[in-house]
């Protein structure tokens, strides 16, 4: 009864009128199961959101390109991708869609979001949708707000998961005083630099964030 009447608070309200957090908030009241996933197997899994003029033919390439596609939606123009060890790192995508868009000599806009468990996944993807339609990026969003007083979901898991490992912590605090050179990172931490390249791209599938510009800045904000 009581997300009835909020509802109906928010039903006729101008949406440039809301702030950010009562956008987020909106989004999630007015989007029932905006994706399927009843027959996901369980796991993790993450949404690309493209802005294109051809996506038929952008979701050949993914196909080719995800080896864990999992499944698209043309009109949204959004895939579905599992996680695994092989999954991309943001970084690694990145590169691979800039060169993809050189190919089909077009700009294609994308939004990477965040590996979470299959009941998650929905609603994530409805704040993940507000975000990629402000056109910034996940951290770039945040960083906008106050950190302090921006109470989003998302955010407090990816603090959590943060302060539990402190190999992670350590990592973000390196690189951020390095100010993400990997070679100082690495010999500051004692490593090799293929051994911190490893920890990097395992800290990208985990938080779905890059330790470099704005995510890092994020990060280290969080701790």
């Amino acid at each position: 009864m009581e997300l009835e009447k909020i509802k109906k608070l928010y039903e006729n309200v101008d949406p440039n009128q809301l702030t950010a957090r009562e956008k987020l908030l909106t989004a999630l009241l007015f989007t029932d199961d905006v994706v399927s996933t009843d027959k996901l197997p369980n796991g993790r899994y993450r949404m690309l959101q493209f802005s294109s003029n051809d996506f038929l033919e952008l979701e050949s390439s993914l196909k080719l390109l995800l080896p864990d596609f999992v499944k698209s939606n043309a009109q949204e123009q959004y895939v579905i991708e599992a996680f695994s060890t092989d999954s991309p790192t943001k970084s690694e995508l990145f590169d691979i869609f800039q060169t993809l868009a050189q190919d089909r000599g077009e700009e294609v806009s994308l939004y990477i979001g965040r590996f979470v468990d299959k009941n998650k996944l929905s609603a994530t993807y409805s704040i993940e949708r507000e975000i990629f339609q402000s056109h910034k990026a996940f951290s770039e969003y945040i960083l906008s707000e106050s950190l302090t007083h921006f109470d989003f979901p998302m955010l407090e898991e990816i603090r959590q998961e943060l302060l539990a490992n402190g190999d992670d912590q350590t990592l973000v605090r390196t690189l951020y005083k390095t100010g993400g050179n990997q070679t100082q990172a690495a010999k500051a931490l004692y490593i090799h630099r293929n051994t911190l390249i490893n920890k990097v791209k395992k800290y990208e599938q985990k938080y779905g964030l890059q330790l470099t510009g704005s995510d890092l800045v994020l990060a280290f904000n969080l701790l």
